[in-house]
């Protein structure tokens, strides 16, 4: 085969139709190279975790009083990677033509950390690469979630993040296990062997991925029935606007009519923006609170069941296994907030966590009742985690939407969906460095029962205070005892609503409103309006006029 023709094949950019184009356009391949992306992500930055102590004082020659201020150091050093460079990251995605460039610069980055990681024997080259390892994250969850966003239909963006959450809770998960147990068995180089076999594993995945948008000029148009003219070009007009397989900004553009007046691109960055609407910083917010839970067992959980249970560092690494298993419903609970929205699902998720942290306080001795109720409990605080999260993430995507129907433009020809993961990248890792200082300090201070306690109560607050913009503001439709399934949602005037997925007061699904008169059946044109004073859309549903004859 010709190198151009090897070259075209990894890159897409061949002149004839490349091979596999189907599967390697597919969005099940995309989401499983995206959520593969990220579970190497996060795994290499945890597996490192049990292992920096010993490097430390093995390699670095630091001693023994200091390396808990170097491992704080290197957590902070991490952290300001991760919130330089996703902001930077997603505006660049946001930017080009494609996203997969940029895809493969942050695993350029996660390689040269790795390396750095293998080979440093000194402080300030292992501090650089952690801070590279940052930098990767940032650009990795950003351009990785934009190009989910892009790939999948608007009505399973919820069940798409359920996918991606699995890749992140696993490597969380797994990375500080496989971390300790191959430095115990196998030394130090073992560990970032199989660092880079999963690197070159997650390059190949990515190098075959061919975004939606570059296979398009190798795919047939839609076809329409034959007519004429202007006939021609409006039947072509609504075979994209009822085209199911749209993604949520492509079904945004084409709900536009020629009367939409677009506004030039704010100089502002998107990223500022996107702060001022509600339903952007409820769903941070919930994205804080989801990272902080579920990393403050890291940092809690092994110390536990070591003075609890007596167990070694490898048992204590399984216990993980009661958090992570359960994570494999996140793509079911993902189906159901596509369908009736996440408010509720989330809402419940958080409530429940009260009495389950509660109860963690009942295992205090080493037999195996115990044990046994302790990794149900766990296996039930993984199952609301994972319930919840998907509609956490889908709801970034749809705040960009609502943000931009009311201000078509604002964000510029590709939108702000990159821009928009910053936020949730940067709301995760605040999270996720919150919860093991929070967790570890309350542990030390007051103790386990009260710790948990404490926990408990504060994803009850969670629990009340996103129940107002969590699937957009609430309305009367969407309490429980008047509840309305928001595809059978309709105005004063009885015209059926239809929004975004998961919208309070919208739906993705098409109805037809038609009247009878004289024989025949009209329908409204489509068209967009936002109500005042609210950044929620309505769109009101129609087809074309059709004549039928009186029955």
């Amino acid at each position: 085969m010709p190198a151009s023709q090897i070259l075209g094949f990894f890159t897409g950019k061949s002149k004839s139709r490349p091979i596999w184009l189907n599967w390697r356009s597919s969005k099940e391949f995309i989401i499983a190279t995206v959520s593969f992306g990220i579970f190497v992500d996060i795994l290499l930055y945890s597996i490192v975790v049990p292992v920096l102590p010993f490097a430390l004082v093995s390699r670095a020659n630091v001693t023994e009083d200091s390396v808990q201020g170097w491992i704080s150091i290197m957590l902070a050093v991490y952290g300001a990677g991760l919130l330089v460079a996703s902001p930077i990251f997603g505006y660049i995605a946001d930017h080009t033509k494609y996203r997969r460039s940029p895809f493969l610069w942050g695993l350029i980055l996660l390689a040269a950390s790795t390396a750095m990681f293998l080979v440093g024997n000194s402080i300030p080259v292992l501090v650089v690469a952690r801070l590279i390892q940052g930098m990767s994250g940032g650009c990795i969850w950003v351009v990785g979630l934009a190009l989910v966003i892009d790939t999948v239909p608007a009505n399973e963006q919820a069940q798409s993040m359920g996918f991606v959450s699995i890749g992140l809770t696993a490597g969380s998960s797994l990375g500080p296990l496989l971390g300790g147990v191959i430095y115990d068995k196998a030394g130090y180089t073992a560990v970032f062997i199989l660092a880079f076999s999963v690197i070159g594993f997650d390059i190949i995945m990515r190098l075959l991925v061919i975004e939606k948008a570059a296979a398009k000029q190798w795919m047939p148009e839609p076809s329409v029935p034959d007519a004429d003219g202007a006939n021609l070009e409006d039947q072509k007009l609504e075979a994209k606007k009822a085209n199911p397989q749209e993604n949520i900004r492509d079904a945004m553009l084409n709900s536009r009519d020629a009367a939409t007046v677009l506004r030039k691109e704010s100089r502002v960055p998107a990223i500022i923006l996107l702060l001022k609407s509600p339903r952007t910083l409820n769903s941070l917010f919930i994205t804080v609170m989801l990272g902080s839970i579920f990393t403050a067992f890291d940092a809690v959980l092994p110390l536990r069941v070591k003075y609890v249970f007596h167990f070694n560092s490898t048992a204590a690494g399984l216990i993980f296994l009661a958090i992570i298993i359960p994570t494999l419903v996140a793509p079911l609970c993902g189906k159901i907030s596509d369908k009736y929205g996440p408010r509720w699902l989330v809402v419940t998720a958080f409530f429940v966590c009260l009495p389950l942290f509660i109860l963690l306080r009942l295992p205090q001795r080493p037999v195996a009742g115990h044990i046994a109720l302790l990794c149900a409990l766990l296996f039930c605080i993984g199952f609301v985690i994972s319930a919840s999260m998907p509609g956490a993430m889908s709801e970034i995507s749809i705040s960009v939407v609502e943000f931009e129907k009311e201000s078509p433009g604002i964000f510029g020809e590709k939108g702000a969906f990159a821009q928009a993961y910053a936020l949730f990248n940067i709301a995760w890792s605040l999270g996720s460095v919150v919860g093991p200082l929070l967790g570890g300090f309350l542990n030390k201070a007051i103790g386990w029962n009260s710790m948990v306690l404490l926990f408990g109560f504060l994803c009850l607050l969670t629990s009340f205070v996103t129940i107002w913009y969590t699937g957009g503001k609430i309305t009367k439709d969407d309490l429980p005892w008047s509840y309305v399934k928001p595809s059978d949602r309709v105005k004063p005037d009885g015209v059926a609503l239809n929004a975004l997925p998961g919208s309070s007061s919208s739906s993705g699904e098409e109805k037809a409103s038609t009247s009878k008169a004289g024989g025949n059946v009209e329908s409204t044109r489509l068209e967009s309006a936002v109500e005042p004073g609210s950044l929620e859309p309505v769109e009101i549903d129609s087809i074309r006029a059709a004549n039928a004859k009186a029955t």
